[in-house]
C-alpha cells in the first residue's frame, strides 16, 4: 500500500511520497493525508437492486456520475468496481447480500430476490461544499479502524442524514433496519434486531479497544448494541431512538454483563425519532416538517456542536 494526498476535483491527482497521518488525524476535512490500498472489485449476485443504477465506462466519468446523481449505484464497467452515491459520501461496495424480509419483519440474508452492499467503506466525500474528493488511480483508501451503521433507507446505504467528515477508509455496514425498512422498528424495542447486527458486524470486522464507532437513526441502535457488548469507549450516536434528547449533545455510559460503554450521544431539538422506544408517538411529528430534524450533516463527526444550528 502507498501513501499519499486525494486532491480536490479540479486536478483529481495523487501527490505521493508524503509523511504518515494516523487515523485520528482523518477527523474533520477528510481531503488530507491517508493510506491507499487497491480498489476491490465485486460481482453482483442474482437478483434485483433497490435502486437505479448509472453505468461508466471508466474512473474517468466517476466524477461525472456522482455530482449528477444521489442515491444511485454507480457500476465502473473497466475495473469492476461498485460504489452507492448518497449526499456528501461516496460508498466503495466490498462485498454484496442477498436478501428478503420475512412476514415476522426479520431479514433473512443470503437468499431472496433482493440484492443490497453487505459491506461498504467511505472512499468519497464532499466535505462542506468544497468539492468531491474521489478515487484515482485504481486505488481507494484503505480500511482503517473504523465503523459507521447505517439505519432506515429502503435497501440502500442512505448517508444523508450523517455528519461530516466520517473518515476515509471508514468501513459501513446496513443495520437490519436498512434493509428491512420502518416495519421493523419494534424489534428495536426488545433490542432483538441491534442484537442481530451485531453479531453480523462483529463477524465481519475485527473490532478492538480503540476503534471509532458511529451510526445515525437506527444504525445509532446497532452502534450502541456492537459498543455495549464489546465494552467500547470511541462511540458516537447520532439521532438515536435508544435515549432522549438530553442537552443536545450529552455523555452516555452503559453497562451490560462485564462490559461498559462509554458514548457521545448527539440529537437535535425536536427530532422525532430520539426516544421514539419510549414514545413511538413522537413520529407523527414527521409529517409536521420536523424531518430536517434527523439530518445530521451540519454537524462534523466527533464534534459536540453543529458548525449551523438547526432544528430550533
Amino acid at each position: 500500500m502507498s501513501k499519499a494526498h486525494y486532491l480536490g476535483i479540479l486536478s483529481m491527482t495523487i501527490a505521493a511520497g508524503a509523511g504518515c497521518a494516523a487515523a485520528d488525524g482523518q477527523d474533520g476535512d477528510p481531503s488530507g493525508e491517508f493510506e491507499l490500498g487497491a480498489l476491490v472489485a465485486v460481482a453482483l449476485p442474482p437478483g434485483n437492486l433497490q435502486a437505479s443504477v448509472v453505468q461508466i465506462a471508466s474512473e474517468a466519468d466517476l466524477l461525472g456520475a456522482v455530482t449528477s446523481h444521489n442515491g444511485v449505484y454507480i457500476h465502473d464497467q473497466s475495473q469492476g468496481a461498485w460504489y452507492f452515491k448518497s449526499g456528501n459520501y461516496l460508498l466503495g461496495i466490498e462485498a454484496f447480500t442477498q436478501f428478503n424480509q420475512e412476514f415476522d419483519r426479520w431479514i433473512d440474508f443470503g437468499t431472496g430476490d433482493k440484492v443490497a452492499p453487505a459491506k461498504a467503506r467511505v472512499v468519497g466525500h464532499s466535505f462542506r461544499g468544497q468539492g468531491w474528493v474521489l478515487p484515482s488511480g485504481g486505488q481507494w483508501p484503505a480500511s482503517i479502524n473504523s465503523v459507521w451503521v447505517v439505519g432506515t433507507d429502503g435497501a440502500v446505504f442512505g448517508m444523508s442524514g450523517a455528519p461530516q467528515g466520517i473518515p476515509f477508509g471508514t468501513e459501513v455496514f446496513g443495520s437490519m433496519q436498512t434493509y428491512g425498512g420502518a416495519l421493523s422498528t419494534p424489534y428495536l424495542e426488545f433490542d432483538g434486531s441491534p442484537s442481530s447486527d451485531s453479531s453480523r458486524i462483529r463477524g465481519a470486522f475485527s473490532f478492538n479497544a480503540s476503534t471509532l464507532l458511529g451510526g445515525h437513526s437506527a444504525g445509532s441502535s446497532a452502534a450502541r448494541r456492537v459498543g455495549l457488548d464489546l465494552g467500547l469507549g470511541n462511540v458516537w450516536l447520532y439521532g438515536t431512538p435508544n435515549y432522549s434528547r438530553g442537552n443536545g449533545a450529552f455523555q452516555k455510559t452503559e453497562t451490560s454483563g462485564s462490559h461498559t460503554m462509554h458514548a457521545e450521544v448527539i440529537n437535535n431539538n425536536n427530532d422525532p425519532v430520539t426516544n421514539v422506544l419510549v414514545n413511538p408517538f413522537s413520529l407523527v411529528s414527521l409529517a409536521w416538517g420536523t424531518a430536517a430534524c434527523h439530518d445530521y450533516s451540519h454537524w462534523d463527526y466527533k464534534a459536540t456542536s453543529p458548525v449551523t444550528v438547526v432544528c430550533r
